[in-house]
C-alpha cells in the first residue's frame, strides 16, 4: 500500500505543469491594502516587511484570487505604499533568479542561491514574527535586502540555509517595490488529492474481491 501511494504521489506531481520554468502571469493588478508587518532592516533606512494585498494570478490552466494575502518587501531601493494599486508581472522565484535582466534597484541580478536564502528568511519571519524581538526582525529583513542587492547577510545570523523555491513567486515591474509571496498553484493540490482518492477506491475494490 505504501509503495503504491508513493508511486501515485510521484506521478501526480510529474503531471503538474512545472511552475519553475516560466513566467506565470505578465499582468497582475495588486491592490495593497495594509502594512501590518512593518520592520526596519539592519544597515538600511526605511521600513520593509510584510504587506497585505489582494490580487489574481492566471496560472494558465486556471486563475486564483488571493485575498488579504501576505506579500513581502525584498528590495530596499524601491517603494510601495499602503493603500495603493500596482501592476506587476508574476514570476516563479526560480525563473526570476535565472533571468539575467531582472534584479534590484541597484542593478544586481539576484542569483538562485541568494533567492533561496531570501525565501528562507521571509518564511522564517512569517512563521516567527510574534516571537521575534524588533532587533531580530531587523536583522533578518536587513539580510533580505542585502542579499537582493548582492551583499552579505548580518553576521550574527550565521550561515543562512537555502530554502526550496517551489511555489514561491516574485511580483516585479522594475519600478515599484519587488515582492515575494507564497502562491501554491491551484491545480497541484487538486491533482494529487484526486489521484490519492482514486487509489483508495482501487485498494478498497481489491480487498472486496479478495
Amino acid at each position: 500500500m505504501k509503495h503504491i501511494l508513493k508511486s501515485l504521489a510521484a506521478a501526480a506531481l510529474l503531471a503538474v505543469p512545472s511552475v519553475s520554468q516560466a513566467q506565470i502571469d505578465n499582468s497582475v493588478l495588486v491592490n495593497v491594502l495594509s502594512h501590518p508587518f512593518q520592520t526596519g532592516g539592519t544597515g538600511f533606512s526605511g521600513n520593509g516587511g510584510g504587506f497585505k494585498a489582494t490580487f489574481t494570478i492566471d496560472f494558465g490552466t486556471s486563475a486564483k484570487t488571493f485575498t488579504d494575502y501576505l506579500i513581502w518587501c525584498i528590495d530596499s531601493d524601491r517603494r510601495a505604499s499602503a493603500p495603493g494599486s500596482y501592476t506587476f508581472a508574476a514570476y516563479t522565484a526560480a525563473d526570476f533568479a535565472m533571468n539575467t535582466t531582472f534584479g534590484g534597484g541597484n542593478g544586481h541580478d539576484v542569483t538562485e542561491s541568494e533567492m533561496g536564502k531570501i525565501v528562507h528568511l521571509v518564511d522564517d519571519l512569517t512563521l516567527n514574527w510574534t516571537s521575534y524581538t524588533a532587533g531580530q526582525r531587523e536583522r533578518r529583513q536587513g539580510s533580505v535586502w542585502s542579499l537582493f542587492r548582492g551583499g552579505p547577510t548580518v553576521a550574527s545570523l550565521g550561515v543562512i540555509p537555502e530554502a526550496s523555491l517551489d511555489q514561491w513567486a516574485v511580483l516585479w515591474n522594475g519600478q515599484d517595490q519587488t515582492f515575494l509571496t507564497y502562491v501554491p498553484e491551484p491545480s497541484s493540490a487538486a491533482l494529487l488529492l484526486s489521484g490519492l482518492g482514486g487509489m483508495v477506491m482501487l485498494v478498497a475494490m481489491r480487498r472486496r474481491r479478495a
